[in-house]
């Protein structure tokens, strides 16, 4: 973007945003106040909906009526109102008619079909429009052109004809043409449907663009991934780019031919023997992304691949069912909670965990202290269970700060240890740190109650002994009852196993083949063996067949 279009447009986003931001800092001063008014009006709007007669919506007058009128609720309570609404539209759980459905798996289980209404809608624009002014306003990442990885607008209709798909993908294509014009990928590359030839089409139309300062999608490995595609197959991926054809696969339209670019990257190339995004991007100042979480992983193995300097911005808290923080200050990432659209509810962890607990607002919650999340949204989820652990990370005005820890349903117990993902995360990434190696890249710990033990197979280089006695320590250390459950012999010794390279890539494919969407695609690091869909064993079977006498290492 020339120097005086990028004024333009951050004078624009400025002049548009920066009185919302003002008013939204100005609810952070107030939440208790803030969130019991947006709760009146949700309430108000859909006192007529069949959810808010049967829940006597009109009656309540305050959030202690509405904890005692409307039972929390998960997307199985809710299906069958979400299909009726949309076949029949009644006004099931609110009166405002959907008008598309944004389509997820979730970590685990069947398809759901999120609700978005036109207020629902309208307002995912000018979240998205005031991130933009925030990223503009405090990073490089729109000076140039932008990357930015999202699914597809469209994937169906459901039985009444509402259209389903990514709602990132949806915003992506409602784009002004002006701001379309900046983004690298034409929003047709999120609609091919081979797996393979859409992240080859991804890595040439990127590898194509030397003037890239800013690259985002929910999840950073998708960035990873993204540079496997080119490094698996460069010369393929360099004559694409000179040539601008595409396999016949990705249905979409061609990149200009860029010959001298590609023979710039093939220098590059020679030079290095594997190109990295400092290599292809050297412009890159930000890249807008998950930072929690198992998201951490793949960040910690991305950014020594990104140019000096370029700026890692949190995206915020987010899922298909609700936008739950906004990022207002990308320079210290603060993530506020969407406290002017999504009215919360909190519970302790560990007292939800133990089955009881009482429930929280937003300004009852404690710095450093981990909880559920359940939300009330506009668009028909009431008290909705999403099955979320937030952590608080400090405040904003008086509202707390929220970061995403871990999906609720990463704990395994086969014993009465009660593991949980974060601690295996903290684990492996510090066994591996200790023997001077970055994470794997890819890795999950399964727990089998047929054997009352844990195996943790990775993708990973280099000899596998001690990792197993050391990440079994680890974990000692960080969780009582696995260290006594260890030292009496009810849990077995940690095996560690390792997999073929790439297999981490085929484990996605196979579970975005299944449904996750792939630019949000997040796995459980930690899961009992009954649940996993996928036979890691076998791959490791495979590999120890070849050989590999590093394959497998055992406490």
């Amino acid at each position: 973007m020339s120097g005086l279009a990028y004024k333009a447009l951050k004078a624009a986003l400025t002049a548009a945003q920066a009185p919302r931001h003002r008013r939204l800092m100005r609810a952070a001063d107030a939440p208790g106040t803030t969130q019991e008014a947006l709760l009146r009006r949700i309430l108000a709007a859909n006192a007529d909906a069949d959810f808010g007669r049967r829940h006597n919506f009109s009656s309540i007058r305050s959030v202690s009526d509405y904890r005692n009128a409307a039972p929390v609720q998960t997307y199985e309570d809710l299906r069958a109102d979400i299909e009726r609404q949309e076949l029949t539209g009644e006004r099931r759980l609110t009166q405002e008619r959907p008008v598309y459905y944004h389509r997820t798996s979730g970590t685990l289980g069947a398809p759901k079909h999120i609700p978005v209404t036109p207020s629902g809608l309208a307002q995912m624009k000018r979240d998205q429009r005031l991130s933009a002014y925030v990223w503009t306003r405090d990073s490089g990442a729109l000076e140039g052109k932008v990357l930015a990885v999202s699914g597809a607008a469209v994937e169906g209709r459901m039985a009444g004809g509402a259209p389903f798909g990514s709602a990132s993908g949806l915003l992506y294509r409602s784009q002004s043409r002006f701001v379309r014009s900046r983004y690298v990928l034409p929003p047709e590359v999120a609609e091919i449907e081979d797996y393979a030839a859409r992240y080859f089409a991804m890595a040439v139309y990127g590898l194509g663009e030397p003037e890239v300062t800013g690259i985002a999608t929910a999840n950073p490995s998708t960035f990873l991934r993204l540079l496997e595609v080119v490094n698996d197959a460069p010369e393929a991926a360099l004559a694409a780019v000179a040539s601008g054809r595409l396999p016949d696969a990705a249905r979409c339209p061609p990149p200009p031919p860029r010959p001298e670019r590609a023979r710039e990257l093939e220098r590059r190339l020679a030079a290095s023997g594997r190109l990295a995004f400092a290599d292809i991007w050297p412009r890159l100042r930000a890249v807008v992304t998950w930072t929690g979480g198992s998201c951490a992983i793949a960040l910690a193995n991305l950014t020594p691949l990104l140019p000096g300097g370029a700026q890692v911005i949190e995206w915020g808290y987010s899922s298909s069912e609700f936008r739950g923080t906004l990022n207002v200050d990308a320079r210290r990432n603060a993530c506020l909670p969407a406290l002017t659209r999504v009215f919360f509810e909190f519970a302790e962890r560990a007292a939800w965990e133990a089955g009881g607990g009482e429930f929280l607002g937003l300004p009852e919650l404690e710095e450093g202290r981990e909880y559920y999340v359940f939300a009330t949204t506009g668009d028909g989820l009431y008290r909705y269970d999403i099955n979320d652990v937030v952590r608080v990370n400090g405040r904003i005005g008086n509202t707390p700060a929220l970061e995403f820890a871990q999906k609720g349903k990463g704990v395994t117990n086969v014993t009465g240890e009660k593991v949980t993902e974060s601690q295996t995360l903290a684990a492996v990434t510090a066994a591996f740190s200790a023997n001077g190696r970055p994470p794997p890249a890819f890795f999950i710990m399964l727990a089998d109650e047929r054997t009352a033990g844990y195996t943790l197979y990775a993708e990973t280089d280099g000899a596998l002994r001690g990792d197993a006695a050391e990440v079994d320590r680890l974990l000692s250390e960080a969780n009582v009852e696995y260290d006594a459950k260890r030292r009496s012999g009810r849990l077995a010794p940690l095996r560690v196993r390792r997999l073929p390279p790439g297999e981490g890539a085929r484990y996605r494919e196979r579970m975005v083949a299944s449904g996750q969407r792939d630019a949000q695609f997040k796995h459980l690091h930690l899961q009992y063996v009954r649940e996993c869909p996928f036979d890691f064993a076998a791959a490791a079977e495979s590999l120890a067949a070849e050989g590999d006498d590093d394959a497998e290492g055992q406490e």
